[in-house]
């Protein structure tokens, strides 16, 4: 299928579901009769669209377009498109809003909707907003409010989001924020008791790095208090709402601030060069000194991934260990931001834990990252129980080998996305050689030969013959892991190898007495990943990869059979000089340039894969419909109706088709649109209109009755075409709704979901 024509079939198809969707809202069975999720082509009108949900005149206003002229001022993604487009947003250059405040609060989030990729949560319910507050000399300074959600916009993100905020802070001439004493030491207790009583954050900065931070931050950091826990010490602040712990808070101040300082700071200072003001976190610099200072001593790869292992999750490579997983740079089609692949034998041979989607903590360079496939890189290398080593293909192959399995010698390729490593400004890791580095090398050579040469199928004798032609290093596919041998093992294997014969393979001696003797050998063969077999009395090498060992030591491959290995006086002076490496000693050996496979190695271990499964609501309820104390400890529709009524609030309407009162925007009777009612529970009186007569101000769209249950289940069984006896044996409500306006299922959803056992979902 051409690329075009994979992008037509999808835009079909989903015009199909869209369409499908809209004639199912509007039959005026759910709380809106539109469908909600706006299609977006780009980024800029994914941001828009997430954004316009809470100010709809941004819709079609013009600001997806101005987005992406940015993008060709800026570059894509870089904050400098976030700020200049919260800029024009507060400057009201597209839309107009009730102040200034509102218009900030609008730019803000449509630019942290950009920075963090069209996240929904985030920037609508991560990032509550913004107020006023007055210094101590009654100027006015901005506050920010975060709450929990700010979790899933990433620490970087985080991080910029408050400089974006003081960035608007200062155009717009706002104060400084001048925290007291009380508060600095407000801010470093909150963090340490959210880490210590709530749970581990990523990064707890130091008192010292939490006091220097508090005390000159531009923007006060606020939020909506989270937990039920307060605030162990400095409570009862005047310019603090609450004394409970506010989670929002801790997360974008440590993990965020604290964290990504010496980050955010780079990205600020890069568009302060494209003509950004912004002095409000020139500051950063004495702190990132502070922050270096924790740091010194450490090693360069601190396995935090392996410290906060909890019990059930596997680990899967332990810090840098030869044999975990084997860094690549490179993409394939499914992988992208923080998405990596690996080969689907990989994911069998570790019992299928890995998945695809499966989320993994790593060592190195990013802190996470989740796992799709990819079957042209390399997968595991593993050890039989007969002692046997293979070199596994394929998925159905790891599936059938692995109850043979004793261990896993090489996990396989990780391929990482050079973008992710550059994003997170990590040092680079070393990649090991593989095919797309050969064929780059040949085409340096020879770009029109290179176009002929597929570098993922290539047998020895032509690898041979391109490496002597264009002096090019020998392919990936015929080296072995030679940095990840000991001497004394390499001293054995070489021993054995000269014990041993060639007819085509490499055959060594391996009976009762030999196994003892170069055990050290053997295990130099496996940790090479050279695939061999073992029988009664022998090692059995491949013919390939018999002469890709011999080629590699610098061996000449004869014609004569039952060839005994001899190695020469000079090769074996050059193999027992330790002062080279063992690979390095092989390259002097060798006629053929030979590369480090191995590379960097990284760990990893299972991320979270409980936050996979299905999100059900507590007591895992068909349907969103009010059961009240009248369905017993299960919340059972039909216990309710057993009672006969139901008491609960419920929405209020009118159909003046039927002349009658009902709960539903369309009547359960004649199928008619009904009216909304509006009730007053200070005079206990119906309105048509929220302007009321009395002028009553507290009107609400719901009201607590007594429902009668058995009315409403016959009609849900009319509509459905169904008999009581068609009913599951048990459907599932809540005790009461808690949403503003009282919302209610139509009974008839639960009644099907009950039926092909689904839940609502969370």
């Amino acid at each position: 299928m051409e690329t075009q024509e994979y992008f037509d079939r999808l835009d079909l198809e989903i015009k199909k579901i869209y369409d499908l969707s809209k004639k199912a809202r509007e039959k005026g069975l759910d709380p809106v009769s539109k469908v909600e999720i706006p299609l977006a082509r780009s980024l800029a009108e994914k941001v828009v669209g997430l954004i316009s949900t809470i100010y709809p005149q941004m819709e079609s206003s013009g600001i997806a377009e101005r987005i992406l002229e940015l993008e060709k001022e800026f570059g894509k993604l870089s904050i400098g498109v976030s700020f200049k487009i919260a800029e024009e947003i507060a400057k009201q250059k597209f839309c107009s809003f009730k102040n200034l405040i509102e218009a900030m609060d609008a730019g803000i989030r449509v630019g942290f909707a950009y920075t963090t990729l069209g996240v929904v949560s985030s920037p609508i319910e991560g990032f509550t907003g913004i107020t006023v507050g007055k210094t101590r000399d009654n100027k006015e300074y901005i506050t920010a409010h975060f709450s929990g959600p700010i979790r899933s916009a990433g620490t970087t993100a985080s991080c910029v989001v408050l400089m974006l905020i003081d960035y608007l802070r200062e155009l717009f001439g706002y104060a400084r924020y001048d925290p007291t004493e009380e508060e600095v030491k407000r801010y470093v207790t909150e963090n340490y008791d959210y880490h210590e009583y709530i749970t581990n954050l990523q990064y707890l900065p130091t008192i010292e790095e939490a006091t220097f931070l508090a005390q000159n931050i531009p923007i006060q950091i606020d939020g909506d208090p989270t937990e039920k826990v307060e605030v162990s010490n400095y409570k009862n602040l005047k310019r603090v709402n609450t004394n409970f712990i506010r989670g929002g808070m801790c997360l974008i101040f440590s993990e965020g601030l604290a964290q990504k300082a010496k980050k955010g700071l780079r990205l600020l200072n890069e568009i302060k060069k494209k003509g950004i003001k912004s002095t409000g976190w020139d500051f950063l610099e004495d702190y990132i000194k502070i922050h270096e200072k924790r740091e010194v001593g450490k090693a360069d790869a601190s396995p935090t991934y392996i410290q906060d292992l909890v019990a059930g999750r596997p680990v899967f490579g332990h810090p840098s260990r030869s044999g975990a997983f084997r860094f690549r740079y490179g993409r394939s089609r499914v992988s992208g931001f923080s998405a990596t692949s690996m080969h689907p034998a990989t994911m069998a041979i570790t019992d299928s834990f890995i998945a695809i989607g499966t989320q993994l903590k790593l060592e190195k360079p990013t802190k996470g990252c989740i796992v799709t496939s990819c079957d042209s890189i390399d997968g595991p290398i593993i050890l039989l129980k007969n002692g046997s080593v293979k070199k596994i293909k394929s998925k159905e192959e790891a599936k059938k080998l692995y109850p043979e399995t004793k261990e896993i010698l090489y996990l396989g390729d990780i391929l990482f996305p050079f973008g992710d490593v550059l994003n997170r400004n990590s040092l680079l890791l070393k990649s090991g050689y593989v095919e797309e580095w050969w064929k780059r090398e040949l085409e340096l050579k020879d770009l029109e030969f290179a176009k002929s040469i597929d570098e993922f199928s290539i047998n020895l004798d032509k690898a041979i013959e391109i490496s002597t032609l264009f002096n090019i290093p020998l392919h990936p596919k015929y080296i072995f892991y030679w940095t990840q041998i000991t001497e004394d093992q390499f001293k054995s294997l070489l021993e054995w190898i000269q014990i041993s014969n060639f007819n085509e393979k490499l055959i060594f001696p391996y009976s009762k007495k030999e196994k003892e003797i170069f055990k050290d050998g053997k295990r130099a063969l496996e940790l090479l990943g050279i695939e061999h077999e073992v029988t009664l009395e022998n090692v059995v090498l491949n013919s390939e990869e018999s002469k890709a060992l011999l080629i590699n030591l610098g061996i000449p491959i004869q014609n004569s059979s039952d060839l005994f290995i001899k190695l020469s006086e000079e090769q074996l002076t050059l193999f027992n000089n330790k002062e080279l490496s063992i690979l390095d000693r092989i390259n002097k050996s060798s006629k053929f340039i030979i590369k480090d496979k191995a590379g960097d190695f990284i760990g990893a271990r299972m991320g979270r894969p409980e936050k996979a499964k299905l999100r059900k609501l507590i007591g895992s309820p068909n349907m969103l419909f009010p059961i009240g104390k009248e369905g017993g400890r299960l919340r059972s529709l039909q216990s309710s109706c057993e009672v006969g009524s139901v008491n609960a609030d419920f929405p209020l309407f009118f159909c003046e088709h039927c002349k009658k009162y009902t709960i539903y925007s369309i009547c359960e009777n004649c199928q008619n649109p009904t009216k909304k009612i509006f009730y007053s529970p200070h005079l206990d009186k119906e309105y048509f209109s929220l302007q009321s007569e009395e002028n009553e101000e507290n009107l609400q769209s719901f009201k607590n009755q007594d429902l009668q249950i058995n009315y409403y289940l016959e009609k849900a069984l009319e509509n459905l075409g169904f008999s009581k006896e068609d009913l599951p044996p048990l459907i599932k409500g809540v005790r009461g709704t808690s949403s503003e306006e009282h919302s209610i299922e139509h009974l008839e959803k639960g009644i099907l979901r009950a039926k092909f056992n689904l839940q609502v979902n969370k």
